[in-house]
């Protein structure tokens, strides 16, 4: 499997992002809250549909645009091991917008695991990004 975000795998309808607020459920963290909505279609496997969130709180464009292409980096390195038939609401808080991106995709990884996003919930550590998203600086 491609190591992709394809549109296809994203959320994008205003009705989509509404049911998993209403349907799903939450976990919140210091950076972010995942929101999930497990068992969309039951009769065929499709990936997990991923939405991701930024608002004018938490920054100005370019932050906004900065934490938004770092959780969809967290998002596209660990779809292998993501559950089917789910859709995924990343919210950025806040304290995303001056978090390094290990701290963002481990604290992504906590909330994965406790929401049952995973495949096979292990304690191993999650592919870690090339290090050109390690810094603020992009």
């Amino acid at each position: 499997m491609a190591l992709t975000f394809p549109k296809s795998i994203r959320l994008s309808l205003s009705s989509e992002f509404l049911r998993v607020k209403t349907e799903g459920r939450s976990y919140s963290g210091r950076h972010m809250i995942l929101g999930i909505l497990k068992n969309i279609d039951t009769q065929t496997a499709s990936p997990t549909k991923t939405g991701l969130i930024t608002s004018r709180r938490v920054g100005g464009a370019v932050v906004r645009n900065r934490v938004r292409r770092r959780f969809r980096e967290i998002v596209r390195l660990n779809r292998p091991a993501l559950i089917s038939n789910a859709w995924l609401v990343v919210i950025a808080r806040r304290a995303a917008a001056d978090a390094s991106f290990a701290d963002l995709q481990e604290e992504w990884a906590r909330l994965a695991r406790k929401a049952g996003l995973l495949k096979t919930p292990t304690k191993a550590p999650l592919p870690s990004a090339g290090s050109h998203l390690e810094s603020p600086e992009e």
